[in-house]
């Protein structure tokens, strides 16, 4: 796709078409397919953006049942027509999900539709039957859940609500669906607490539970709040995102929870399988938490997987760990001008990039070249240029606190001030690729702007993950903040819902949070690496193992970096990659159109 001949270059240069916009596209291409396979197939997987199996995964048990009757016996799809309402319909919701409504059922206000389902005479005796059972046994499971709620009682509901509540105002979105109904704190159909939805807001399903009598709460609510409990305590509060996407159901979710297990290294014991069911759910989340956290202290390579378009994000864990040979050789090659061919061999022991990089300083510290201020931030600029070239993103970049040595002595001392800094207090070195440079020959103003924002939003993550890091929790609760993260991910088509990504195009990407050691106690998330591809292929996971073994070098020069200013109780900020640093850098150096 040639973009630079795409119109208006300050606009349309990365700007891609909203969610609802691909929605009605996506619709409209699978419509065009007389196969229902292959609308089905289409459809669910949103053009083929995420793998088929998530999107099926959206749909009930009743809903696959009925679409497996219709290919077997060779149906076709046509366009909707104005008897509609006496077929068998293909819909996308407004939230993504196919969903097939059936003669006599309501579409979902907003959907697009994407044909009806021509049986040619061979729609099953008996098939609305049995897509009742299949949809009563789903509602059986969430009167097991609702009657187990009811029997734990008020207090036990209300703290459920606290404590989920809680939990969503600080982590990512999320979207589950529970038969029809769906629960997410993203966007225009948020009725969670999130960015969307106030946390005292009535729009808040979890705000009308607290005010309603537990025996008036639907089966669904309950299933929900119950379900969304366990997931979040059988490992992290990221867990939330974990079934974005897809149903929510026991089955499914113990069979999850048991996966989880497994792969921590666990086993099941024998006498939990006689409990009853919601009891032996909260008793696999318990097994699951202690196994991950096992997993993680043993050194395990655990990594997310995303799904952009549905926000689903998948907890995976490498066969063998990165180490220095996951390096790009281009990396490389800068590096052994400034370690030694043994202090880059050693690289994999967990402290050694920091004992390697901390020779480098104070002389690290003296005056840069050219345009920066000191030799730190150019070899921090460096670093990020050569891996993004070398792992053929568009854009690189890495953030943290501006002044580390004044962050550590803080923390040191117990002293919450940094839950209060502003977001200029912290920077992001952003490195536009020189083929992404190229792009805005024409408008390199519009080139600026865009390497500012990306900036200014990665200042703000700073600013959004410091108060967990800087003291008790409760002494935040009037600002924004979220837990840091704490394992790399891998993501594809991202550029659909935020509005950054929306803008700037931040189709696929990578993202390495950096933890560092600081007054004492390892901090998660004070820095991180990130890389994003605006078109093209995604990342595959050799490109998440090179971008990984390029954090840990970074995390060794932060290291060391913070290590000597604490050490020696001096401040050396950060002073480049601002705005007008950038304005200077990328409009005094832009090509000619």
């Amino acid at each position: 796709m040639d973009l630079c001949a795409m119109g208006d270059l300050s606009v349309a240069i990365l700007r891609t078409e909203r969610f609802p916009e691909l929605l009605r596209k996506c619709a409209e291409e699978a419509g065009d397919k007389a196969d229902l396979a292959a609308v089905v197939e289409h459809a669910v997987s949103l053009g083929g953006r995420f793998p088929r199996e998530l999107g099926m995964a959206a749909l009930t048990a009743g809903e696959a049942h009925l679409l497996a009757a219709a290919e077997s016996v060779g149906a076709t799809v046509r366009r909707a027509g104005a008897e509609a309402g006496h077929a068998d319909l293909v819909a996308i919701v407004p939230t993504g999900r196919v969903r097939v409504v059936r003669p006599g059922e309501q579409v979902t206000d907003g959907s697009a539709l994407v044909g009806e389902i021509e049986w040619h005479g061979a729609r099953p005796a008996g098939l609305d039957e049995y897509v009742d059972h299949l949809q009563m046994l789903d509602g059986a499971d969430r009167q097991v859940l609702r009657k187990w709620l009811v029997a734990e009682g008020e207090a036990r509901a209300l703290d459920l609500i606290r404590r989920l509540r809680y939990t969503l105002r600080h982590v990512g979105p999320m979207l589950v669906h529970i038969g029809d109904r769906h629960y997410t704190n993203l966007g225009k159909a948020a009725n969670l607490v999130g960015k969307s939805v106030a946390a005292d807001s009535p729009a808040c399903v979890l705000n009308g539970l607290e005010r309603t009598e537990l025996s008036d709460w639907a089966e669904e609510d309950c299933a929900f709040l119950v379900l969304m409990s366990v997931l979040i305590a059988s490992g992290t509060p990221s867990r939330t995102e974990e079934f974005s996407g897809t149903q929510l159901t026991l089955r499914r979710l113990e069979e999850f929870v048991r996966g989880r297990i497994r792969a921590y290294g666990r086993t099941v014991p024998q006498d939990a399988e006689s409990l009853p069911d919601v009891e032996r759910l909260w008793l696999l989340a318990d097994l699951s938490a202690e196994g991950r956290r096992a997993a993680v202290a043993a050194g395990s390579s655990v990594f997310r997987v995303v799904q952009g378009m549905t926000i689903n994000k998948e907890e995976r864990a490498f066969d063998r760990p990165v180490s220095a040979a996951d390096l790009p050789d281009a990396v490389r090659g800068l590096l052994l001008d400034h370690l030694s061919e043994e202090q880059l061999s050693s690289l994999d022991a967990p402290d050694s990039p920091a004992r390697a990089w901390s020779a480098r300083f104070p002389r690290l510290h003296e005056t840069g070249s050219g345009a920066f201020s000191t030799r730190f931030e150019e070899l921090l600029h460096g670093i990020v240029a050569v891996a993004t070239e070398a792992t053929r993103s568009h854009v690189g970049m890495s953030r943290g606190p501006k002044d580390v040595g004044l962050l550590g002595r803080l923390l040191a001392a117990g002293d919450p001030a940094p839950g209060s800094w502003k977001t200029s207090d912290y920077y992001c070195c952003v490195v536009p690729a020189p083929d992404f440079v190229g792009r805005f020959a024409a408008d390199p103003e519009s080139l600026v702007q865009v390497v500012r924002a990306i900036a200014a939003r990665m200042r703000w993550n700073g600013w959004h993950f410091m108060p967990p890091l800087a003291g008790p929790e409760e002494l935040f609760e009037d600002r924004d903040w979220f837990y840091p993260p704490s394992m790399p991910d891998i993501t594809e088509w991202t550029s659909h819902h935020h509005q950054g990504h929306v803008a700037n195009g931040v189709r696929h990407a990578i993202r390495v949070p950096l933890p560092l050691v600081l007054g004492g106690e390892v901090r998660p998330g004070v820095h991180d690496f990130r890389l994003m591809r605006s078109d093209g292929d995604p990342y595959d996971l050799a490109d998440l193992r090179a971008a990984i073994a390029v954090a840990k070098v970074l995390q060794g020069l932060y290291q060391a970096h913070a290590a000597f200013l604490e050490g020696n109780g001096t401040s050396v900020p950060v002073r480049d990659f601002d705005n007008r640093w950038y304005q200077a850098r990328y409009l005094a150096s832009a090509p000619t159109a």
